[in-house]
């Protein structure tokens, strides 16, 4: 699999000016504009589709002509404008409401590679076109979340979509790897109001970590010889996540990749942690299937 080339020593000094996931009391200014859609190759054979469930009252763009078509779109949050790439169900009924699914790249990577050649981290294969996919670009090619930036970035965006195609408002879930793991994390600390799940891979908290009365159900993906965000700060990260759900240090197997789940959390904020023994610092193979598998037990 191609590994883009960012070496470790360039992502450590990336992250040194690295800040964010601070309480900020200032609102965003949001204004958007949708650009023109463009096309990309489609995906060879899909797996198995995922349920989707019937329309609510709940998620407000049912029953509505969309106003997204698959693209890039631009927003303007705080006086900067951010863009992110929206995939759409090739077959959209106006009165499904489907599932969110937002993908967040690595440092020096992109959007682009997202919906590209990572096929959203290889999930997008996974739901069979049963889902709405959102690539989000970060500043500076990351997501250093200063001021908490990126996270009103994200809820901008995620109240946009929701107002324009119909949405299953219960089950929006975040992933990312390495930098984009951590803006899952930051995601995961302070958004449980708008987010149900995160799977940050070989992320940590140095995006941030707020605190929050929302928790979310989590699973975290990391290799013991990640050399770039160490095992331990994959740990320091899970830690907090199993604090803020009761979780006990009690473990059981769940899958087929060696991840085990904590025990005593909170009914409905699972914690699962897949620790693998080799991989360095990228996603294993199976993470698409874990991660899906993961966001299914979501499906309410």
């Amino acid at each position: 699999m191609l590994r883009k080339n960012f070496c470790a020593a360039l992502f450590v000094i990336a992250l040194v000016s690295c800040g964010g996931g601070k309480n900020s009391g200032s609102s965003a200014s949001v204004s958007s504009t949708q650009t023109p859609s463009s096309s990309i190759a489609s995906s060879t054979a899909l797996a198995s589709s995922s349920a989707v469930s019937s329309n609510s009252n709940n998620d407000y763009g049912c029953g509505i002509a969309a106003q997204f078509s698959t693209g890039l779109q631009t927003i303007t949050v705080d006086n900067s404008s951010r863009s992110y790439w929206i995939e759409m169900p090739p077959n959209y009924d106006r009165n499904t409401t489907y599932p969110v699914i937002i993908g967040l790249h690595w440092r020096d990577g992109s959007a682009a590679d997202i919906y590209g050649w990572s096929g959203f981290f290889g999930l997008k294969n996974k739901y069979n076109g049963n889902a709405i996919f959102l690539a989000p670009q970060g500043l500076n090619a990351g997501w250093a979340n200063n001021g908490d930036r990126d996270i009103r970035f994200m809820r901008a965006m995620i109240t946009e979509v929701q107002q324009g195609v119909c949405t299953d408002t219960k089950r929006v879930f975040a992933t990312g790897f390495s930098f984009g793991g951590m803006m899952s994390n930051a995601i995961g600390c302070q958004m449980g109001d708008l987010v149900r799940a995160i799977a940050p891979m070989a992320g940590s908290l140095w995006s941030g970590c707020a605190d929050s009365p929302h928790n979310v159900a989590t699973l975290f993906i990391h290799a013991k010889d990640d050399n770039v965000v160490s095992y331990s700060a994959g740990e320091e990260a899970r830690n907090v996540f199993l604090a803020r759900n009761g979780c006990s240090a009690t473990t059981k197997l769940v899958g087929n990749n060696g991840c085990v789940e904590y025990e005593g959390c909170a009914s409905d904020k699972p914690v699962v942690w897949c620790g693998t023994e080799t991989g360095g610092h990228w996603y294993p193979d199976f993470s698409a299937q874990e991660t899906k598998d993961f966001f299914d037990r979501f499906n309410e």
